[in-house]
């Protein structure tokens, strides 16, 4: 199952969508809108009630000129919101870089072109959005960026064309007496998840590789004809119930399919299936649904969780057959009777707070305002991807991907030691994401006003007492142009497991981001054997307003053996004694043969503040003074290096 599953959501399965208005603040969540986003509440003049007869912009100049395909070319590097109430013919190659709002019974036509469009098709009030004998291209950057929404009673067609939109899935709904028509399309390049909700339908025929439809809506129908290769959620509402007995696999000819038959109550949808290869069915069930499942293969098992509950769902393993099973779900019953799920697919909504842990699952996505955590889980992206959209809260924990992880709408999640290993981050609207210790596979891709906080802190293994150690890391912000954050630097501390109510700095506030690279160095001269805690602080300000998270990790330092027996110089002595009123400090050392050597000071943070004895020696007993007036109170560590063999740091404490 895709994304498309959140339009059930927010159009709450009964919503007469007759404006503009009402469309939007359905698909708001997951929309994006390039010219900036701003919360709900103050986003009304993206999509106002009612289009103003002497709007600006484009919409005028439409209105005026009835732009011909040549003209509409030249929409390009916007993403503003075309709004069309008359016909508007495209028969020239064209790109338009604009959201298509249809309304007032418009007709826009494209036909015998290359159409590219990079932007969403709204299509409202009985109009008409077609495409005909052309090239239909979705200009996507990443899925499921774009949608075609065909509502109150309009109507999208495709006929005798190619679709194709970089092989990324694009979204399809069709609301309130709307329809989607598809005839002839070779969609070789394009895969379409569409979402057929009450009183629409969707006719397809003749049609390769035609998408996936969940069909959950009152009154909704679908045919499909003549095809191949398809996906159809079998819906089930809240309160309703049902048998599927013996269903078409993947591998069947399927003469006719109808669905649902005489064992279901509670639904009142119609799937009709003729003349097709490569059915693929899958379920989806809401709260209080009573569904039983004999003798199939399920592409896809998806369950959508609405009521406030907080509960652990945990054991669901992909591709598994079971012989009587009943699926450990809140709030429904979901029996498996000689059945095999290929993909268990999950969906939060409202004000949930769950918990999916230790399972391989196919697609897992976060809406409204509830609060998701994954935890020592694979997704195998066998049914789709994570995500999250609307106001929730997402967290992955231990765990591992093989897909995309999409975070949109005003969204927070984190992902703490996680691994890609393939698909992408992306974060798109206002959505905000921080990850930390978690390997990526490719480049973080965000747009809109979306930010991504990368952190991470990897302590060296093995490391030392009495050494120099490189803290690796990231501290860094990969955020759109439109974003209201900002980057203000990092710190590292460190603090003795044993007594955490006071850390040392290893360093002040650095302001140079870093991405996978050092961090800072940690000297450890000085420091007794154990565990510490290291804690990176991360500085970012929104909107003006300062704000930090930390992080913490682990670190054993242990006696490096090759250094205190085999490495060390043999002969070398090495003391420092304060001198009166510890302002001057005599550093004593002796030497058994001539050599290199450095005699350097270093602060508690690690750096160093001055070099005493810098060359080569003969062979002899040293002392050496350190003038430590202008330096303040604190604790500092002396340094020897005899070649290339360090000593042992001394400590030493300075009073006044």
């Amino acid at each position: 199952m895709k994304r498309l599953i959140l339009f059930i959501i927010f159009l709450d399965w009964g919503l007469n969508a007759s404006t503009i208005d009402l469309l939007h603040q359905g698909v708001e969540c997951f929309v994006p809108q390039t010219c900036g986003l701003k919360p709900p509440e103050a986003d009304e003049s993206l999509f106002p009630g009612s289009i103003p007869e002497h709007s600006s912009g484009l919409f005028n100049l439409i209105k005026k000129v009835g732009l011909k395909g040549e003209k509409l070319s030249g929409l390009i590097n916007t993403r503003d919101d075309v709004v069309i109430d008359t016909n508007v013919i495209i028969d020239y190659d064209t790109t338009i870089y604009d959201n298509i709002i249809l309304i007032d019974s418009a007709q826009f036509i494209v036909q015998n072109c290359t159409f590219c469009l990079k932007g969403n098709v709204y299509a409202c009030h009985n109009s008409l959005f077609s495409v005909e004998n052309a090239n239909f291209i979705i200009l996507q950057d990443c899925l499921y960026q774009f949608i075609l929404v065909a509502l109150d009673s309009a109507v999208i067609e495709i006929s005798n064309s190619q679709f194709s939109s970089a092989n990324l899935p694009v979204n399809g709904a069709t609301v309130n007496k709307g329809s989607f028509l598809m005839d002839s399309v070779d969609m070789g390049g394009a895969f379409i998840t569409f979402g057929i909700y009450d009183n629409s339908s969707i006719n397809v025929n003749y049609s390769n590789r035609a998408g996936e439809f969940v069909v959950i809506g009152d009154s909704a129908e679908l045919r499909i004809a003549h095809s191949d290769t398809v996906l159809v959620w079998l819906g089930f509402p809240g309160g309703s119930s049902g048998e599927l007995h013996d269903p078409p696999g993947m591998e069947d000819w399927v003469d006719h399919f109808i669905y649902p038959d005489g064992t279901c109550s509670g639904i009142n949808y119609s799937i009709e299936v003729d003349s097709l290869c490569g059915l693929m069915l899958a379920t989806m069930a809401k709260d209080s649904t009573d569904v039983t499942i004999y003798d199939a293969t399920l592409r896809a098992a998806g369950n959508i969780f609405e009521i406030p509950i907080a509960d652990t769902i945990l054991g669901l393993i992909d591709n598994s057959h079971y012989d009587d099973w009943v699926a450990p779900f809140p709030a429904r019953n979901l029996h498996l009777v000689n059945t095999s799920v290929q993909a268990w697919n999950l969906y939060f909504f409202g004000g949930t707070d769950l918990t999916l842990k230790s399972s391989i699952f196919g697609e897992c996505l976060s809406a409204d305002s509830s609060k998701t955590t994954i935890m020592n889980a694979t997704c195998d992206g066998s049914g789709g991807h994570i995500g999250a959209s609307g106001s929730s809260f997402l967290v992955t924990f231990f765990t591992t991907l093989y897909t995309d992880a999409l975070m949109e709408g005003h969204s927070t999640s984190m992902l703490l030691l996680t691994n890609f290993i393939f698909g992408h981050l992306i974060a798109r609207d206002m959505a905000v994401s921080v990850i930390y210790n978690t390997i990526l596979a490719n480049p973080i891709q965000v747009y809109d006003s979306a930010t991504v906080m990368v952190t991470g802190l990897y302590p060296p293994s093995p490391a030392y007492v009495d050494d120099t150690l490189s803290i690796q890391g990231s501290a860094a912000m990969v955020r759109a142009t439109d974003s209201p954050f900002e980057f203000e630097g990092y710190r590292v501390e460190y603090a003795s497991e044993e007594d955490t109510t006071q850390f040392f700095q290893i360093t002040e506030r650095i302001l140079i981001p870093v991405l996978d690279g050092e961090l800072c160095k940690w000297i450890t001269y000085g420091l007794d054997v154990g565990d510490y805690i290291l804690k990176l602080w991360y500085f970012f300000s929104y909107s003006g307003v300062d704000d930090s998270l930390s992080f913490d990790n682990t670190v054993y330092l242990a006696y490096n053996s090759g250094i205190d027996e085999d490495s060390m110089p043999w002969g070398v002595s090495f003391s420092v004694h304060p001198g009166l009123f510890n302002s001057t400090i005599s550093i004593n050392y002796s030497i058994p043969e001539a050599a290199e050597i450095e005699l350097s000071i270093y602060n508690i943070s690690g750096q160093k503040i001055t070099t005493l004895v810098k060359g080569r020696k003969c062979v002899g007993e040293y002392v050496v003074e350190w003038n430590a007036k202008d330096y303040s109170c604190g604790v500092y560590f002396c340094k020897l290096r005899v070649g290339d063999k360090p000593l042992p740091a001394n400590k030493l404490l300075l009073l006044r």
